[in-house]
């Protein structure tokens, strides 16, 4: 809340002291001073506007380049038609079972306990975090969550609050100079991949994590998976990232605060998840 008031009063306050250096000049017109105004404002406005979900795409496309920059795909048709099927199944039970290219899972060929959710619907899981799964219902605890990333927009977020904040230096060097624009528009391209790296190098707040959690938990038991065997993967991956601070354990809060956090929501739910008929489907199709 504080990061977003912060933004509100840069927004607002910038192109202010902005006018205040140019105003006596345009005063003298009143023309072009309404002019001023309008063409500065603009920048600001179109910023403001929803990312369309053609744009959330494109934007996760260049995001899912930076990644496979550094790690290799993994070609397993058969484990990787399973994940994509798991998939379909979890969007088809949510609240966005359509994209603007549809829902894709690939795999990294690292043993590294990680997974990244793109906008507009790329998720990439590496094998070490397959490797923590024992059943189908834990593969759709790991893909849920990256969903949860992706239609809860953590990371369209990040970009949409750097997109507005570019667009308020443009408009105050379009006030103070009447011109810059070719040089705004480079920052804002530049500001574009910062983001990108951030999010690959950084991951996503807490919060954000704890939210695709009790995203995933309910979209888990909406689609007929047991959200239990989320617990039971994030034990299997506390043990395995004792020693290893990569990924998860870089990106996420312990594996113990979210098989807490992940237990107290699935106290939520009770069924018959029949996990039992998920297992002979999963001895196929796991990663050997």
């Amino acid at each position: 809340m504080k990061k977003k008031f912060a933004l509100v009063l840069i927004i607002i306050f910038i192109p202010v002291i902005a006018l205040s250096c140019a105003l006596l000049e345009s005063l003298k017109d009143p023309h072009t001073f309404t002019k001023t105004v309008v063409d500065a404002a603009s920048p600001i406005v179109e910023a403001s506007k929803p990312i369309q979900n053609e744009e959330e795409y494109y934007i996760g496309r260049e995001v899912a380049a930076v990644i496979l920059s550094n790690y290799k795909l993994y070609r397993n048709k058969q484990l990787e038609k399973y994940l994509n099927l798991i998939c379909m199944t979890l969007v088809l039970n949510s609240d966005v079972p359509e994209s603007y290219n549809g829902y894709h899972v690939a795999i990294l060929d690292t043993d590294e306990i990680n997974a990244f959710a793109t906008p507009g619907g790329h998720v990439l899981v590496t094998k070490g975090l397959l490797a923590c799964t024992d059943s189908e219902d834990a593969l759709a605890g790991v893909i849920a969550h990256e969903l949860g990333h992706i239609q809860l927009k953590h990371g369209i977020g990040a970009i949409k609050a750097n997109r507005i904040t570019g667009a308020v230096v443009e408009s105050s060097a379009s006030i103070t100079m009447g011109s810059g624009k070719n040089e705004n528009l480079k920052f804002l391209e530049d500001a574009s991949k910062e983001i990108v790296t951030t999010l690959v190098n950084s991951g996503y707040s807490k919060t954000q994590e704890y939210d695709a959690d009790r995203f995933a938990v309910n979209l888990m038991a909406k689609s007929g998976y047991d959200p239990n065997a989320m617990t039971e993967m994030l034990k299997i991956m506390g043990e395995k990232q004792k020693n290893d601070h990569r990924g998860f354990g870089k990106t996420h809060p312990s594996a113990a605060s979210r098989i807490r956090y992940v237990e107290r929501e699935a106290r939520k739910f009770s069924g018959n998840y029949n996990r039992s008929a998920r297992l002979e489907r999963y001895a196929e199709n796991k990663l050997k």
